[in-house]
């Protein structure tokens, strides 16, 4: 039986750090636009938006999109993915979901479909993430995280440390289920090209965005 694999986007009307930012224009079309273009393209049985805009609402019934109208507490700022990824389980069936962000606007379609392969191929894994691995010397709390300070390795030496570009995360129904987190026990780290790892957050972010798209 085909598995089912459903993405699910969750946009938000208003932002504080960048106000109205996912309705920011690049280069002439719509921030939310963008990727939201290129999810139709992968191989998603169906793609959910989940909204509390009426532009995305009119949007979505023109392109073949699911709408979900926000309800109003996960539309707050203490909310946060998971407790939207486990509503959504709770209304949407699939073997598959995969929560993507129109804030990681030139993730590819190669690196999605990538995705969804690699975690429906592997039963190994029971989740995947996009990372990006940085080779430098990390502190945190004032502490050496990677290396010895004493020792004073090279940069390429050190241990890398994996951020996660938040553009893309994908779980088993099963996982999802039993531990309520969109990131599994034992999950795949999916490194993406360095452009693709931009995650829009704040003003200079879209200064740049703007700026390698116009090249």
């Amino acid at each position: 039986m085909k598995k089912k694999i459903v993405a699910i986007v969750p946009i938000k009307k208003k932002s504080k750090r960048v106000p109205g930012k996912n309705f920011i224009k690049i280069n002439g079309i719509p921030l939310y636009q963008i990727l939201l273009k290129k999810l139709i393209k992968c191989n998603f049985d169906k793609i959910y938006v989940d909204s509390d805009s009426e532009i995305i609402r009119k949007f979505c019934k023109k392109n073949g999109l699911f709408f979900i109208k926000r309800l109003p507490h996960l539309a707050k700022d203490n909310a946060n993915g998971n407790d939207l990824l486990n509503y959504h389980q709770k209304i949407i069936k699939a073997d598959y979901y995969f929560q993507v962000f129109i804030t990681a606007p030139l993730m590819s379609i190669k690196t999605v479909n990538k995705c969804i392969n690699i975690l429906l191929r592997r039963k190994n894994y029971d989740s995947i993430l996009t990372i990006q691995s940085i080779y430098s010397w990390f502190w945190f709390n004032k502490k050496p995280i990677n290396y010895k300070p004493k020792l004073l390795p090279r940069s390429q030496d050190a241990k890398p440390v994996i951020i996660e570009t938040t553009g893309l995360y994908g779980i088993t129904s099963k996982a999802l289920k039993k531990i309520k987190c969109r990131i599994g026990k034992t999950p795949y780290f999916f490194e993406v090209p360095n452009k693709e790892s931009l995650d829009l957050d704040n003003k200079k972010d879209f200064e740049y965005l703007k700026f390698i798209t116009k090249q």
